[in-house]
């Protein structure tokens, strides 16, 4: 697990709004800069607040990346 790896891409999320709109639209360019599980790429890509908390998120972070649309 690279949770580090997690906690700057929800930072970079929170912070840059370029980023977000890219995640939604291109998750993988959004992604391959950081050294991420395959789990935690597949629970950002779906955005789904259970797998984010599973791969480490706070239950607050999780429910924001997971309404992102």
């Amino acid at each position: 697990m690279s949770l580090r790896a997690l906690i700057d891409v929800t930072t970079k999320l929170m912070t840059d709004g370029e980023f977000r709109n890219l995640l939604v639209t291109r998750p993988d360019d959004a992604l391959a800069p950081f050294s991420l599980t395959p789990d935690e790429i597949d629970a950002l890509k779906t955005r789904n607040r259970w797998s984010l908390e599973e791969c480490g998120l706070e239950e607050w972070t999780a429910r924001w990346v997971s309404a992102l649309r």
